[in-house]
This record gives C-alpha cells, structure tokens and sequence, in this order.
C-alpha cells in the first residue's frame, strides 16, 4: 500500500512498505532546476546539488561519504531542467541514518567560499566532458535554439562565464528562494519502519517554512536549422519538435508512437536505417516532458556523407506514420514493453521510490497500477496517428547537425510534408 503524508507547510512525504525485501530507497525531489535561473545566474541550481555533499553545520564531507558508507549504502544527486534530485539506497534497518544526512544536507548545508572555488573546477571539467561529446553538443544546440529567450534554453551545467560568475551570496539566495517545502517530495520504498519514518520526517521537514518561489514561464518554440563544426569523425543529426508537457492525457500515445518509430531495436527508424542499410551506428530518440511544455527529437550518428541520406529516410516515415501510423503487431509489441516496465518496476525499490515521486510532482496524486496499465491498453493507432499528425507538422521541425563542417553540406532541407 502506498501511503502519503501532506504537511502544513507543504512538504511531502510518499511511503511504500515492501516486506519482502531487505533495502530501502529514498527520493527527495526540489522543484528547482535551470527552468528557474537567469541568464546571469544560470548553472547555480546544478552547482548547489554539488554543493550540497561539501559539508554541513554537523557535517563534513568526508562525514557524509563515510557515515553513509558506514552502514553499506549509497548516496547520488542529478538537476535537471525543473527539478534537483536527491536520492539513496539502504538496508531498511540503517534508513534512519541516510535519511538523517538527507535532511541535513538540505536544512543546513555549509556553503563555504574555499569549497564553492574547488567544486567550480570539478564543474568546468563536467562542461569540458560534455563539450567533447557530439551528441550532448547537438542536444544543447537544440534546446539553446528551441526555447531561445526563455530559461528552459539554458544548459543545465550552465557556461564557463556564468559558473565562474557565481558567487556565495548567489547561491545562498537561489538556496532560500527554492529550497522551500511547499516545492519538496520525499519517497521511501522498501522494507522500512513506516510510522517511525513519517514521524521523523514531519519532525525534520515540518521545521522548514514555506515560500514563494515563481513557477517557470511557459516557452514559445522556434525553428532553426544548423550546421556546426566540431573536428569528429561522426556526425551527429537531433530531429525536433515541440511536444507535450506532463499533464497532457496523449501522453501514453506518445510513448507508443515512440517505442515504434525509434525507441527499441524493434523500431521503423532502427531496423530500416541500422539493420537493413547499415548507414548509422546510433539512431534513437528522446522525447523530455516538462511542466509546461516538451521536447522529441530523433537523433543519428554515421559518417558525414551518409547525413542526407539519413535524414531523407528519418522525415520520410515521419510522413509515413502522421497516414499510416503502426501495424497491429508494433503497437502490440509497444503496448507489452510499456505494460512490462510497469511491472518489472515494481522489482525494484529505486524504481517504486523514484516513480512514485514523480506522481506526486508530476500528477499530483498516486498513479494507481491498473490505471496506468488500462491507459496503455486503451491506446489505439488512431490515437497514435491524431497525435503524428499534432506533433509532425513542417512547420515545427528544427534540426541541428555536428560534424566535420568539409564533409558536410552547408544545409540539409527538411522535406516534411
């Protein structure tokens, strides 16, 4: 049974007892990400996630490495573009502890001057490791150009001039204007001592007070077409268009039409430009949902002379799909993936944690499992091609490609109809 805890102030809490298990998985979620900067300010949440592990009021560093590890667990952290996530896993018996320095390093983080330099530098070589991969280069020309004027544009990492920019009181304003409990989730899942724990975070939680963080504005997209040089071997094609937000009910159809057009091996796009000619290493797609607004591409690498080639194929059956959508057997065989992942999830308490969190942020309740089964059964190629043809218009399609600029055209024209 999943459980869920409101505090007055805001925060919080889902549980999820499974006893058949010996761990624990903790989820804290803070809606706060690059969404919520400014162009002077931009890299500063993804800089406070690191900050975070440097040390506390009772803790160091070196304490919070070793006190977690002290009793077998694990601890991590990601941002994203509207959210920073906190995340571990415990035997259930030593919970008390991860949750304790969770709760610390979010209530009373230590930001110190000596530490914020020393993690700038970890930072730019994170930028410098992203720099040097063509396809997160192609990924971050697209939302740059996508969303361009608005803070869902900026690169979650931030630019070498905003990061070295930032400065204590930076990060100390952005830390009391969104780490606020009215924007907090907290998710446990496994074998745990469920009374105990709820009570321990409505103490720890219930101590902070609300605030009045904004909420991102919503982006109106563009369209771009570019060609950037960098010295590789490959290059690297990202299809976009704008897609659907989180709260968007075709949201199920979008995952089917995914998993046929370019998501699996079993794909239109894998098995007809991979297996059958051999002209890509990678094609794949992504499809990003956000408060407001979304993001699909498709994206290929192969060698620079097989790019039109490649792309030609790509809007080909995207024109194919926005008449003909799927046969019966891929939107069966999508269906069955999806309905499996939901199952197997439940395997896995960092799963359940994690998916669980995202209800609450996402829909604002809990999922029920048949639920989201039946609105998987339910999809039909007729919904698969109303929203082809929604998403697939000529007139969204952007397109980035990276490579050696002398192997490539100077522009790739986009024949959607």
């Amino acid at each position: 049974m999943i459980r869920t805890t409101s505090l007055p102030n805001g925060a919080r809490i889902v549980t999820e007892v499974v006893e058949s298990v010996y761990s624990a998985a903790i989820d804290l979620w803070i809606e706060v990400g690059s969404a919520y900067e400014t162009a002077l300010n931009n890299g500063v949440s993804h800089c406070i996630e690191h900050m975070l592990f440097k040390g506390t009021e009772r803790r160091s560093a070196e304490q919070i490495a070793e006190d977690i590890e002290d009793v077998g667990g694990m601890l991590g952290a990601s941002t994203s573009k509207e959210l920073t996530k906190i995340y571990g896993h415990v035997l259930g018996e030593h919970l008390p502890v991860a949750l304790d320095i969770i709760c610390d390093m979010i209530s009373a983080p230590r930001f110190d001057a000596a530490d914020l330099r020393l993690e700038r530098k970890v930072i730019l070589d994170e930028m410098q490791m992203y720099e040097d991969d063509s396809a997160d280069v192609a990924q971050e020309l697209t939302y740059l150009n996508l969303w361009q004027g608005y803070a869902h544009s900026y690169p979650i990492i931030g630019t070498v001039d905003t990061v070295n920019g930032i400065t204590l009181p930076m990060i100390t304003e952005h830390y009391q204007r969104f780490y606020r409990p009215e924007r907090m989730v907290i998710s446990i899942a496994g074998n745990f001592d469920e009374e105990a724990t709820i009570a321990y975070l409505s103490e720890k939680l219930g101590k902070l007070t609300r605030g009045n963080g904004p909420k991102p504005p919503t982006p109106q997209p563009r369209i771009f077409n570019i060609v950037r040089n960098k010295d590789v071997e490959q290059a690297q094609l990202m299809l976009s268009l704008p897609s659907l937000s989180h709260s968007d009910k075709r949201i199920d159809a979008l995952q089917v039409l995914d998993l046929c057009l370019a998501a699996s091996a079993s794909s239109r796009l894998f098995k007809e430009i991979r297996e059958r000619r051999g002209l890509v290493y990678t094609v794949a797609s992504m499809q990003h949902c956000y408060r407001n607004c979304g993001l699909f591409g498709i994206y290929a690498a192969m060698t620079p002379e097989n790019t039109s080639q490649v792309l030609e194929l790509i809007v080909s059956e995207l024109d194919r799909v926005k008449v003909e959508g799927f046969n019966a057997a891929e939107i069966k065989r999508a269906k069955t993936q999806l309905r499996s992942d939901l199952l197997m999830d439940l395997e896995s308490m960092s799963a359940r944690s994690t998916n669980n969190a995202s209800d609450l942020v996402h829909y604002n309740r809990i999922v029920p499992l048949d639920e989201a089964r039946q609105d998987i059964e339910n999809i039909t190629n007729e919904a698969v091609i109303a929203l082809a043809n929604d998403l697939f218009k000529k007139e969204s399609l952007s397109l980035v490609v990276v490579g050696p600029k002398a192997e490539l055209a100077e522009s790739y024209q986009l024949k959607l109809s």
